[in-house]
């Protein structure tokens, strides 16, 4: 048996030696445990006397920013709450207990402080869970229990979607007043060291303030911590699917402007594109909080955009009036004629077609009547009455002929030419009945027939022409309005737009910080300088 195990007293006094050991300091961590707990209550303040106040270190490190609900103005956090303070009943002498530093307690075990959550929305005001605490032989002890919150924060919308949110935890003791118990801050930040980024939050500040507080119930003062966020929402997600369509919608207003005033479809864009306004303006409720406190930045576009469009129906509906007026039903005013004709066209830069011919044949016509007038006169001197007959008959053939080509000219000239050649009058703005038919010329019976039918065919073309001249002029008339409304309609939408869009702080400064209340200096009892209000 020896030759098989020579090695057995060796390995027999390792193993005696190590659970003699183990069990040395499993007795000395029970022994310590013992003395330790034996007559401890946790109902009493750990201090000697009991005119000192019990000094506790809070802080927060943050796990997760679960969630930012606007519409029930809460915010959801995953930390860890630090909190640290010193018991002079659980100190002890390391040396005497085998070099134990360290010892594990039951947090129920032990007095702690009764530090709750003064804005919850929701659920626990406390740490739920029941975890160890870490008791350092000098008696300070370290409480790290992990906790969800649900902390209530006022939502301002105003600005949204390019908004920021000061948000806040407001931890403070429930039944310890600032003279039995003073708390103060363990850092002057919220630790970020394993935080986990949120999609549509980002924070930019997280400080924690210390804060003094009077309530109506008692007339001792409290004392709180509060630990901000400053929360920028990445608006990224919101204009693709909310900003750049309204933009969109706004400027596609101005395409109503182009269509003619014949097509019916001009109305029917307009209402098209009010009713998509209104299906974007039905989804803003489900995404931000109902209040009546301000209305939101993409809520006022939307309204005024819906504005634009409907001042555009109204005056889309007054160009369609204009576009369809005769001169049976209406009658142009002067002053209409002398703005819409002649004065605002030269500012938007549109013309007539019509000017431009009758500029191009204006030198034309009046060479072209002075040579008619002299050569005219010149043959019917040399001719008798039956061949001036002949004449004129074939030179209102030539008449009519020209009627479709230069329907104006052609008339006005035609009658110039006709009062020279027989020293006949006739009233210009007059209908084909209103005229006065000339004088009959000696001759046939029929000749003079024939002359009398064609004055009437020639008045009644002209009051046929004047009449459709006032037609295009009303249409024209039309046109000009569009055209300003294209341009008035243009500049509002492009001023409205950049406005809104530089009209959120968020993008060119930040005043969130100065929301934060200032601090005063205040001195503790062992002479650490802290902040508080008071």
């Amino acid at each position: 048996m020896d030759q098989k195990c020579p090695h057995r007293e060796l390995l027999m006094a390792i193993l005696a030696h190590y659970f003699i050991w183990g069990g040395d300091g499993s007795k000395s961590a029970e022994r310590l445990y013992d003395k330790l707990i034996t007559n401890y209550s946790a109902l009493y303040r750990p201090v000697e006397k009991d005119t000192d106040k019990v000094v506790v270190y809070l802080g927060m490190d943050l796990s997760q920013l679960v969630d930012i609900d606007e519409q029930n103005e809460m915010m959801v956090t995953s930390v860890w709450l630090k909190q640290q303070w010193r018991d002079h009943k659980l100190v002890w002498d390391p040396q005497e207990y085998e070099g134990i530093e360290w010892m594990k307690f039951e947090i129920d075990q032990i007095w702690y402080p009764d530090l709750v959550l003064y804005n919850t929305a929701e659920g626990s005001y406390a740490v739920e869970l029941i975890s160890r605490a870490t008791v350092r032989y000098d008696g300070v002890v370290k409480w790290n229990p992990p906790a969800i919150f649900r902390s209530s924060c006022n939502i301002d919308i105003e600005h949204f979607p390019f908004d920021v949110q000061l948000c806040y935890m407001k931890f403070g003791a429930w039944t310890h007043d600032g003279s039995v118990m003073e708390l103060l801050p363990i850092d002057g930040q919220v630790g970020r060291k394993d935080y986990r980024e949120n999609g549509e939050w980002e924070i930019q500040d997280n400080p924690a303030k210390r804060y003094e507080e009077k309530y109506a119930c008692c007339q001792d003062i409290f004392i709180d911590i509060k630990f901000f966020f400053v929360l920028k929402r990445n608006p990224l997600f919101y204009v693709i699917t909310l900003v750049i369509p309204c933009i969109l919608i706004a400027f596609l207003t101005l395409s109503v402007f182009f269509i003619s005033s014949d097509a019916q479809e001009k109305i029917t864009l307009s209402i098209s594109v009010l009713l998509a306004l209104i299906v974007f303006l039905l989804l803003i409720p489900s995404i931000v909080p109902p209040t009546s406190k301000t209305i939101p930045l993409i809520v006022k576009y939307l309204l005024f955009t819906m504005g634009t469009v409907a001042v555009s129906i109204v005056s889309t509906v007054f160009t369609i009036n204009l576009h369809f007026r005769t001169s049976l039903s209406h009658q142009m005013p002067r002053w209409l004629r002398r703005i819409f004709l002649e004065v605002l066209p030269k500012f938007l830069l549109i013309e007539r077609p019509q000017v431009i011919e009758e500029r191009k044949e204006k030198h034309h016509r009046k060479q072209m009547q002075k040579e008619d007038q002299i050569g005219v006169r010149k043959v019917l001197a040399t001719m008798d009455e039956d061949a001036t007959v002949g004449i004129r008959s074939n030179f209102n053939k030539e008449l009519l002929k020209n009627t479709d080509s230069a329907p104006r000219n052609a008339l006005l000239g035609a009658d110039l030419r006709d009062q020279h050649m027989f020293g006949h009058t006739a009233a210009l703005d007059g209908g084909a009945c209103n005229r006065e038919k000339p004088p009959a010329p000696h001759g046939s019976i029929a000749g003079d027939e024939l002359v009398s039918a064609q004055y009437d065919i020639v008045g009644m073309l002209r009051e046929s022409y004047l009449r459709g001249q006032m037609e295009e002029e009303w249409t024209y008339v039309g046109l000009v309005i569009d055209r300003l409304l294209l341009y008035l309609f243009s500049i509002s939408v492009f001023v409205g737009t950049v406005y809104i869009c530089i009209l959120p702080p968020s993008l060119w400064q930040d005043d969130v910080h100065n929301q934060i209340p200032k601090e005063t200096v205040h001195a503790v009892p062992n002479g650490t300088v802290v902040s508080g209000t008071s």
